[in-house]
This record gives C-alpha cells, sequence and structure tokens, in this order.
C-alpha cells in the first residue's frame, strides 16, 4: 500500500513537470519566432541590394570580359601571322584593334580601373606608411668634417656632448690644463632610416675618437678623491695595492686588513704621457714612500709636557703614546716625537682582543656585641672577581687607535668583605697615677690611655712587627702609656726607627716594647718593677714615623707575636 501510494506520488510530480517543460518551450519558442524572423528578412534584403548593385554588375562584367577574350583570340592569331610578313601593318592592325577593344568592351575597363586604382592608391598609402614608420627627420652630426651620427634632436646631441666632457675632465684635471678638449659640432636637418640613429653613448664615443686630444684609455688611481695616477688596466692597479696588504705581516689570521685611505678606480681617457701614466713599478714605489716625516720636539728651560703637548695640538695621553715612559719629568735637550711619519697609504688592521678586568668586592660591616668598640675583625675576606672583555680593536700601521666592546662575560663573582666591628664597650678602672685604664677582655690592659683605635695592624704587606694606637680624631701627641701588665723594666733607650722605647719583661718568656714615645716623658727606668696599668711614658712621634701614636709589640721567647689576642681584640 506503502510503495503503492510512493509511485503516484512520484508520477504525478513527474507528469506535472513535464507538462510544465512543454509550456514553456512553447512560449520561448513564440519568443524567439519574430526576432529570428525579422533578422532573416535584413538579411535577405541585403542579399537582394548586393545582388542588384554588385553581383550582377560582376556578372555583366564576367560576361563582357568573355567575350574580350575570345576577340583577343581571334585576332591574335591573325596577328601572328602578320608580324612574321608585315611588322608594320601588324603594328597599325593592333592599334585600330585596341581602339575598338576599348569601345567594345569599356565596360571591362572601367570595372578594371575602378577596381585597380583604389588598390593601387592603397599599396601606395601603405608603402608610404611603412617607409614613415621607418624614417624620420634626424639631425646629422658632422664634427671635424667627418659625419658622427645621427641624433633625435639637439639635446641627445648636447647629452652627447657632456658625457665627452665629463670622460675627458679626467684628463683635463690629470694634465692640470683646463682647455676645451670638446670642440662646437655642426649639424642639420635630414630625413634617416630610424635604424641609423645613434644613441648618445655611440656619438659620444665618436666625438672623443675624433677629437684632437692626445689621450688613452687607462684606469685612473684615484686616493680619497684625489688623483694619483693612471694605469694601462685595473688589474696593474688593484695588484700593487694587493701586495701591500699581502706583506704587511699580522700574527692573528682572522684579522681584517684594509687601506685607512679610500682607494678608488676609474676607467676613463686620460693624457699619453709619462706624467700622468705609471707603470706597476713607478705606481708601487710611490706607495710605500713616506707622506710625511716624523716630527721631534727640543725641550727647553721652563717646558712642561702638558704645555708641549698643547703646543702642538696633542692631548698629555697621546703625547706619551707617542713617546713610552714619558714622565713629568723632562730636561732642556730632550727630544720628544710630536708626530710620527706617516705612510703615503696606511694600513688599517681590525682584530678582536680578549683582557680580563677585575670586579671590585664590596666591603660589609657586621656589629658584633662580643666585641669591644674599636675592634675589627675580617670574618670574610674580600676577592675580587673576574671578567671577560672582548673588543674589537684598530691598529693603524701597527698604533692603536680605536677599541669597541663586544662582550663582556663574568668568569667569577666578586666575594665581598665581612668585617666584625665590636660595639662591646670596656671595662675601665684607675691606674696608679689616677687615669682611666681599659680592659677589653684580653691577658692584657689597653697599652694607652685615651688612644683606642688601631691604625695599623699586625703583619699584612707591611710585615707590621706589632700595631699603631692613636686617639680617634687624632690628637694623640702626649696621651699616658701604660704598663701592659706587670713585670721589671729591661730597656728605656733611643732608637734611629722606634725612636724613644721601652721594654718591659713578664716574665716566662713574655716581654712587650712601648716605641715612638715622646722625648722626655720616661716615668720608669731600666731595672724597675711595673704593675698593670701603671704609666710608663707619654704618646709622641719620635723616631721614624709619619705621625704620633704609639707602637705596641709583644714578643715571646724573643719573638714577635700578634698583639690583639692578647688585649683580647
Amino acid at each position: 500500500m506503502f510503495f503503492e501510494k510512493l509511485y503516484n506520488l512520484i508520477y504525478h510530480i513527474g507528469f506535472t513537470a513535464g507538462s510544465g517543460f512543454m509550456k514553456f518551450g512553447k512560449w520561448l519558442s513564440r519568443g524567439l519566432s519574430r526576432p529570428v524572423k525579422t533578422v532573416g528578412a535584413v538579411f535577405f534584403a541585403v542579399f537582394l541590394v548586393i545582388d542588384k548593385f554588385i553581383l550582377k554588375t560582376f556578372k555583366t562584367v564576367s560576361a563582357e570580359f568573355k567575350l574580350l577574350m575570345a576577340d583577343i583570340k581571334r585576332v591574335s592569331s591573325g596577328l601572328n601571322s602578320l608580324i612574321h610578313t608585315d611588322r608594320k601593318s601588324a603594328e597599325a592592325k593592333l592599334r585600330i584593334y585596341i581602339k575598338k577593344a576599348f569601345s567594345r568592351h569599356g565596360i571591362v575597363f572601367t570595372f578594371a580601373v575602378n577596381l585597380l586604382v583604389p588598390i593601387i592608391c592603397l599599396g601606395v598609402l601603405c608603402s608610404t606608411i611603412g617607409y614613415w614608420n621607418k624614417a624620420t627627420l634626424a639631425l646629422e652630426i658632422k664634427y671635424n668634417g667627418s659625419v658622427i651620427g645621427y641624433a633625435k634632436n639637439e639635446s641627445e646631441y648636447l647629452d652627447a656632448e657632456q658625457q665627452a666632457k665629463t670622460r675627458l675632465k679626467t684628463a683635463a684635471s690629470a694634465s692640470g690644463k683646463e682647455q676645451e678638449l670638446i670642440k662646437p659640432a655642426q649639424y642639420q636637418l635630414k630625413v634617416v632610416n630610424k635604424t641609423d640613429l645613434t644613441d648618445s653613448s655611440s656619438m659620444c664615443d665618436k666625438l672623443i675618437e675624433n677629437s684632437d686630444s692626445n689621450i688613452t684609455n687607462a684606469c685612473g688611481i684615484y686616493i680619497n678623491g684625489d688623483f694619483l695616477c693612471a694605469v694601462k688596466n685595473e688589474t696593474d692597479a688593484t695588484s700593487v695595492f694587493d701586495k701591500i696588504l699581502s706583506d704587511y705581516k699580522i700574527d692573528d689570521p682572522n684579522a681584517a686588513k684594509s687601506f685607512v685611505e679610500n682607494i678608488t678606480y676609474e676607467q676613463g681617457l686620460y693624457p699619453d704621457n709619462e706624467a700622468t701614466v705609471w707603470d706597476a713599478e713607478k705606481l708601487s714605489a710611490k706607495l710605500k714612500s713616506k707622506k710625511s716625516e716624523a716630527v721631534y720636539y727640543t725641550v727647553k728651560d721652563g717646558d712642561t709636557v702638558s704645555g708641549i703637548a698643547s703646543a702642538n695640538g696633542l692631548t698629555v695621553s697621546e703625547l706619551v703614546q707617542l713617546n713610552p715612559g714619558l714622565s713629568e719629568t723632562i730636561r732642556s735637550g730632550d727630544k720628544l716625537l710630536v708626530s710620527s711619519e706617516v705612510n703615503y697609504v696606511r694600513v688599517q688592521v681590525t682584530k678582536t682582543e680578549t683582557h680580563n678586568e677585575a670586579i671590585a668586592y664590596t666591603s660589609t660591616n657586621v656589629n658584633n656585641a662580643n666585641l669591644y668598640t674599636g675592634t675589627k675583625k675580617v670574618t670574610t675576606k674580600g676577592v675580587n672577581g673576574v671578567q671577560q672583555v672582548t673588543e674589537l680593536v684598530t691598529y693603524i700601521d701597527g698604533t692603536r687607535v680605536s677599541s669597541k666592546e663586544v662582550s663582556r662575560v663574568t668568569l667569577s663573582e666578586p666575594v665581598n668583605e665581612v668585617i666584625q666591628i665590636g660595639t662591646k664597650a670596656p671595662i675601665t678602672g684607675k691606674g696608679s697615677s689616677g687615669g682611666k685604664v681599659i680592659t677589653t677582655g684580653g691577658r692584657f690592659v689597653w697599652p694607652a690611655i685615651g688612644a683606642t683605635s688601631v691604625s695599623s695592624g699586625y703583619g699584612g704587606a707591611r710585615r707590621h712587627g706589632g700595631i699603631d694606637i692613636v686617639k680617634p680624631g687624632g690628637g694623640s701627641t702626649g696621651l699616658t702609656i701604660v704598663a701592659a701588665a706587670s713585670g721589671t723594666v729591661t730597656t728605656a733607650t733611643y732608637h734611629p726607627s722606634w725612636g724613644y722605647y721601652i721594654v718591659i719583661n713578664h716574665g716566662n718568656g713574655l716581654s712587650t716594647l712601648y716605641a715612638h714615645t715622646l722625648p722626655g716623658s720616661f716615668k720608669v727606668r731600666v731595672g724597675q718593677k711595673v704593675s698593670a696599668g701603671q704609666p710608663i711614658a707619654n704618646i709622641g712621634s719620635s723616631g721614624n714615623v709619619t705621625g704620633p701614636h704609639l707602637h705596641f709589640e709583644v714578643y715571646v721567647n724573643g719573638r714577635r707575636t700578634n698583639p690583639m689576642p692578647y688585649l683580647g681584640r
């Protein structure tokens, strides 16, 4: 049942669609039939016109032409036999026949004329157009009596003339003469084939070839824009310059070599003489010569290094670079180099160089309550870091003239110094003279009253045998020196280095020394027993010193040792 309904539906749709298309086709046929019939009628009318006026004429002319050909055939057979017997009669008869043919068959000749004349005229027109397409009006250029070419217009010739003057300018400048090397040309208007036209470049060559100048084609060499000479070809020139560079020895195979001066080559026309055109040998000798010699200055009384540098347009560093080892101490008669010799061409070498630079460490102070005030203790030693610096360095004839940093790489970081600063207040007490004696937690009392700072420690680069004690902020002279511990005075005398000094023996191989005391301030004598904190002298600056201070030393079994641990610092 379902398939039957589906079949009926499809059938109905197909039937309806088919009917619709048939109706549409009939409507389209009726709509197009009228324009088609109209176009057909027009073509038929045109055909009738052509048939009446053209085809009918062709038919008439064709028929008449057949008659003409028949007459010619008929007459020609009679003329052939007559020509052999009576040539004059044959010629007269031919003339008569020609007249009759034009009269009888005039339509053929008229048609031929009407057909051929337009064709001939068209041919003449095409030939004329073709000729003028290939031909043009141009200027015939005459120079020194010879035709050197044809220019499209005057500006093209003037352009060629300017080119020639420009090319010959090298010859003029090389010879040092300003004469006019190109003379005025003569020209007149002419019709020529376009293929005969001469471009400005070719005409320029012709102008130069026909000039009266004694010139030759060569390669000019210019240094910083100034003409030096000309050589026969560029290969000769470059080979000389290349040899100078190849002979210049450098220790770095990766370095780049070049000339400081700007060397240029210009192919052109130059005066053909020995002063202008050189060979490779002469060029090489010139390039290896000196442009300027070294200049020396003789020192006079009252001269200074800075004054000599300024007078010669130099900085002090530049003068020192020219004269390695130069110092401010100069004497009359000394000779100083103020200007190096300069080669005619200088060689510039550019290469990369590396060197190490120190990265300075910093110091950090850390307060320490376990150390007495005025005590400093380095717990971490400072170490500079290292950086590798790469530079692009330029040398001119072996002298370093400039550098540009390319990169900077840190090889090792700096280790910063850490210093422990004591903040603990010192213990004070009374000395036997009533002065304030302090102890800083060590075995000994502090050996000076009022002087609590250490200006120079034990050991180090100076190999200092003790410590130097001063008053903070200055004013150490006259301050009281006390015995660091009880003992017996063994020495109280003068020494060229220590000045007035005292030595106390504390027993068990331990002794102390107090140097640079104030002259006349001894308060003890040799053999006297003293107690800790007892005044023994005053701070001074006797002996080899730079300022007032107490130089304090500790000896154990006759050998110097660091006093700081005995003082609790």
